[in-house]
């Protein structure tokens, strides 16, 4: 299939010029952003991250639909660059841009796939790095790591967007509930329910953004 082994390019982001901004030394990093680029290399190293280290060579790969499916390309080279660049001003910023490099294999690859299967890891590996990493902080700067507060307009749009998700969409959306706020998931009558109101602020706005992805492309499929 065409997505089945597309996370991002195998080609290292040694070569890149960096033209925008001159790059920091790392001891010239903020606290924070020396942590967060600890965390990135502790998943930059390992070998399952190969696929996401530089951008999706959607062109070389013959994948003309990329570019109409992922919005908001992300890969962990150009994560590492924005930190050195002064991009990041929270360390939730920068979660953010990880985070988006898992969510972007997934809205393309099919469910079940190697990469699909792979970002799933990973994205469980860092959310549970990022974590400790957030408790480690002093108090005084955790405000700043506070989502941003869900809305009644917010939940009623995703239970909207639900009812309009294939099967495939929908396992999707219960596996990133089941690992990020399992209990949002409530079982009756041996059919899987989706708790809206138990979902986490952070995890529902990540949630309305991946529907909005699928129901864009679902859009795309039937025109």
């Amino acid at each position: 299939g065409k997505g089945l082994l597309v996370g991002c390019q195998f080609a290292a982001m040694s070569s890149r010029k960096k033209k925008r901004a001159a790059p920091k030394a790392e001891s010239n990093l903020s606290e924070d952003m020396q942590v967060c680029l600890e965390t990135l290399r502790s998943i930059q190293k390992r070998t399952d991250a190969a696929p996401f280290l530089s951008p999706v060579d959607w062109k070389g790969l013959n994948l003309p639909d990329y570019p109409n499916i992922v919005k908001n390309p992300m890969d962990l080279g150009t994560i590492e660059n924005n930190i050195f660049t002064g991009t990041y001003a929270t360390c939730e910023d920068f979660a953010q841009d990880v985070r988006l490099v898992w969510q972007n294999a997934q809205t393309y690859n099919m469910i079940g796939s190697p990469i699909y299967k792979t970002a799933v890891k990973l994205a469980n590996f860092f959310n549970k790095k990022f974590s400790k990493v957030i408790k480690k902080k002093p108090g005084k700067r955790r405000r700043v790591d506070e989502p941003k507060e869900a809305t009644r307009t917010d939940r009623v749009k995703f239970s909207n967007q639900v009812n309009n998700l294939s099967s495939e969409q929908l396992g999707h959306i219960v596996d990133i509930i089941q690992n990020r706020c399992p209990n949002a998931l409530a079982e009756d009558d041996n059919e899987l329910e989706i708790e809206i109101n138990n979902i986490d602020a952070k995890v529902l706005h990540e949630l309305i953004d991946y529907a909005t992805q699928c129901m864009s492309r679902n859009k795309q499929k039937s025109s």
